[in-house]
């Protein structure tokens, strides 16, 4: 169990956090550059002295400021990863591995160095010096010698940021299997959605120095607890709107500025309310073929921009009215909505959509999630 209340001031936002996890959790610290996500990671590692609060770790006491107690790092079994990888560029593999094992004796230190070494797959390399591996191969020494003293905690520092794309996902599964031989608690820091979304099954958002919501992956992604969270998670189509209507099951909310009502669930009492929908949620389709199955939220549009990417496209889309009305949508914007596309370019029958193409988009009612407006 890693339980965690502390607060330090920083030259541009106070870090505030509290935080409880279970023992063998696996969680991402979420967020943009600059927002205290390895501030947090050095505070609890003992590189870093906070103000004041706790810091508890399978209940022994790392730091204490009402007890004044502040253990050492070398004291706290926490195996810190970090982004240079902090490797020791005058010893060998085998060395580097083996440096937090000074204290066992010999020949267990040894048969444990070999074992994490094959587990690693760096069987062969024990001679050769950080200078002479790959990168992907430095990265996998410094997780071997950060594993090797079985620590209780295990944090890792955007330990994939230098990595090419091949040998980063080459890494990430490596670390997914590595989990099943790894019995702790680790804290993932990264600002790649993808790569918490992969590797841990909880996250934690941050934002300016604070937890802004913490809860399974599957949570924070589809079910967003303020416009903070749904904006750094990719939520990008966000609405504010009052409703006006109630059936127990559906709402009707009226948004201004997209000039019309929309069809939502009615799970929420309140009447002021945000709603989002990620890109690749939205559907969208040529005219001719229909969404009527929706039932709700259909609508007649315009693509104003179309960008190509490898696996669809990316469209910008403005609304021009409901598919079931003749009242034309006005909004004035640049465009209302925004649309990933999936395509198979190899499939003859598939045409991507240009600017100007006229479409119909649906907002699935299942795809929505929604949250007062005051959640901020």
């Amino acid at each position: 169990m890693l339980e965690l209340g502390i607060r330090k001031v920083l030259e541009n936002f106070t870090l505030a956090i509290d935080l409880s996890l279970p023992a063998g959790s696996t969680l991402a610290l979420f967020g943009p550059s600059g927002c205290g996500k390895s501030m947090t990671l050095r505070t609890i590692a003992g590189l870093e002295r906070a103000d004041s609060g706790y810091i508890r770790v399978e209940g022994v006491v790392f730091f204490d400021a009402a007890q004044g107690v502040f253990l050492p790092a070398r004291k706290r079994r926490v195996g810190l990863l970090f982004q240079d990888y902090a490797l020791f560029q005058h010893l060998r593999v085998k060395d580097n591995i083996a440096f937090g094992l000074r204290h066992v004796p010999k020949a267990e230190r040894l048969r444990r160095v070999a074992d994490i070494m094959e587990r690693m797959r760096l069987a062969g390399l024990e001679n050769r010096y950080p200078s002479q591996l790959s990168g992907g191969q430095q990265q996998r020494v410094a997780l071997a010698r950060t594993l090797v003293a079985d620590p209780a905690l295990l944090l890792l520092d955007e330990p994939f940021s230098a990595l090419d794309s091949q040998v980063r996902k080459k890494l990430q599964r490596e670390l997914v299997d590595l989990r099943s031989a790894y019995s702790g608690t680790t804290i993932l820091v990264t600002h790649s959605l993808e790569e918490a979304f992969r590797l841990c099954s909880h996250i934690a958002v941050m934002d300016n120095g604070r937890i802004v919501q913490v809860a399974a992956r599957e949570e924070i992604l589809h079910n967003p607890a303020t416009r903070t969270v749904a904006r750094l998670t990719g939520m990008e189509n966000i609405y504010d709107g009052v409703v006006i209507a109630r059936d127990g099951k559906r709402a009707r909310l009226w948004v201004e500025e997209l000039g019309t009502c929309l069809t939502i669930p009615d799970r929420s009492a309140a009447e002021l309310l945000s709603i989002g929908i990620r890109p690749s949620q939205v559907k969208v389709q040529l005219p001719g073929c229909t969404l009527a199955e929706q039932q709700a939220n259909v609508f007649w549009g315009q693509v104003v921009q179309a960008f190509r990417t490898p696996d669809g496209q990316t469209l910008f889309v403005r609304l021009t009215r409901l598919v079931d009305s003749d009242m034309p949508i006005n909004s004035g914007r640049d465009y209302d909505v925004k649309v990933f596309r999936s395509l198979d370019f190899s499939a003859g029958d598939l045409v991507a959509l240009q600017a100007g193409d006229a479409c119909q988009v649906s907002l699935p009612l299942a795809a929505l999630a929604l949250w007062p407006q005051q959640c901020r």
